[in-house]
């Protein structure tokens, strides 16, 4: 005859919170050590470039061949647009004419979309994100949260009322559905603190520097910008301790001071820096030699 064994109440509870814990927090960021990073959306440059950097970010679709020269290493993340479709991509011929476009982006020739129209979910979860990991992609790299967010300042906000509930409700079902797979956020600040345990990595593009199409030229953040950028950015680290920080800044490659400057701005805050151009069509150093 067997023994019933007592459980305290106290235990239960503590065994159910890690339960929880363990379940919604991410699984790959905590194992490997990542001091070096890039993003590189073309594919001249193969695997006896890229493998210098531990974690390296490229189109989801036009990219270098995937190869890892180490155990584990580099980490490769596929892009996928979120809140916009390129006119030039992939999903063009299957989003032209659909409801969920809402305004066009003249700068990158692409759509803003309506992230909380059904049709557009299905189209990312059903074609964009199977085919980033028939490639091999160690996991997602998703970008243009800001895009839809955006929409919730204009004259028409309500009717877009519901946006940030879908990044919400979008990134939780990539993590329930790609347990083992790697999510990286660009921005998306205003979420962070809603989605930050869900993901193991956030990019914080243009922290230091970017490129003003305005003066054609690469320009410093403002303090009052790059104060708000901090912010956000802590209450998401709060929210996940384990997130890792990502900064990508712009500049020309004979603009030394702004990208020293970037680098040592990033790697006081314990963040991990790279700088290129805004085309993201070269790899560039920097953060290897300085």
């Amino acid at each position: 005859m067997s023994k019933s064994i007592a459980i305290p109440l106290t235990l239960l509870v503590l065994l159910l919170f890690f339960l929880i814990f363990s379940i919604t927090t991410p699984v790959y960021a905590k194992k490997h050590k990542i001091k070096s990073w890039l993003c590189y959306y073309s594919n001249r440059f193969g695997p006896e470039v890229y493998s210098r950097f531990d974690l390296a970010v490229f189109d989801g679709t036009y990219h270098p061949p995937i190869e890892k020269n180490r155990p584990g290493k580099p980490i490769l993340l596929g892009y996928v647009s979120i809140g916009e479709v390129d006119r030039d991509g992939p999903l063009w011929h299957l989003a032209k004419g659909k409801p969920f476009l809402v305004q066009k982006n003249r700068f990158w020739n692409s759509w803003i979309v309506d992230v909380s129209n059904p049709q557009w979910q299905n189209l990312l979860f059903d074609v964009a994100i199977p085919a980033v990991f028939e490639r091999g992609f160690d996991g997602l790299f998703l970008d243009t949260f800001d895009s839809p967010l955006a929409l919730l300042q204009a004259d028409h906000a309500k009717a877009y009322a519901g946006i940030p509930s879908a990044l919400v409700a979008i990134t939780r079902r990539l993590r329930k559905e790609y347990p083992d797979k790697y999510i990286a956020i660009n921005r998306g600040l205003p979420i962070l603190s809603d989605i930050a345990r869900l993901i193991d990595f956030v990019v914080a593009e243009d922290l230091y520097s970017y490129y003003s199409d305005s003066k054609k030229d690469y320009v410093r953040v403002t303090a009052d910008t790059q104060d708000l950028l901090l912010k956000q950015l802590e209450k998401g680290r709060k929210a996940n301790p384990d997130l890792m920080v990502l900064s990508l800044d712009y500049a020309a490659q004979d603009q030394t001071d702004i990208i020293k400057e970037a680098i040592s701005f990033s790697r006081k805050r314990g963040f991990i820096p790279y700088v290129s151009t805004y085309q993201l069509d070269e790899i560039f150093f920097h953060t290897l030699t300085q």
